[in-house]
């Protein structure tokens, strides 16, 4: 049996925490998450499964809020550009933790020029659309 190692401030925050939307939720645990540890702050590749370290290191918040976070996190650009570069992952504590592997690096690269293409795609389209007809 696992022993009762919350404290009377962590099951205050934990309560109050829950009385708000997902959303909500998701976003004051994400502000947590960049003020406390660097290795967000900067971009950097993480280490696989850091979100195993994560929810260990802050037990006062929904396990499936902090994956969500971590899948938003790596989902913003600067984070995929940071992969698409290659190099070194970190963990929370800023550590190198394993090395970003070719096909990552690849499929990082694919997801910039995807989304370099879906912005293009439009801005195309209303050229074409505004060149007058002869």
């Amino acid at each position: 049996m696992k022993p009762n190692t919350e404290t009377a401030l962590g099951a205050a925050l934990k309560n109050a925490v829950q009385s708000l939307s997902k959303k909500k939720q998701t976003e004051m645990i994400a502000e947590h998450v960049y003020s406390k540890f660097e290795v967000f702050r900067q971009f950097r590749p993480l280490a696989i499964g850091i979100h195993e370290s994560l929810i260990a290191a802050l037990p006062q918040f929904d396990a499936v809020l902090i994956a969500r976070v971590v899948a938003n996190h790596c989902r913003k650009p600067r984070y995929v550009k940071a992969l698409a570069r290659g190099g070194k992952r970190f963990d929370l504590a800023c550590k190198p933790a394993g090395e970003v592997t070719a096909e990552e690096k690849q499929a990082a690269e694919g997801q910039m020029a995807a989304k370099v293409a879906a912005v293009a795609a439009p801005a195309e389209t209303a050229a074409a659309t505004e060149q007058p007809a002869e």
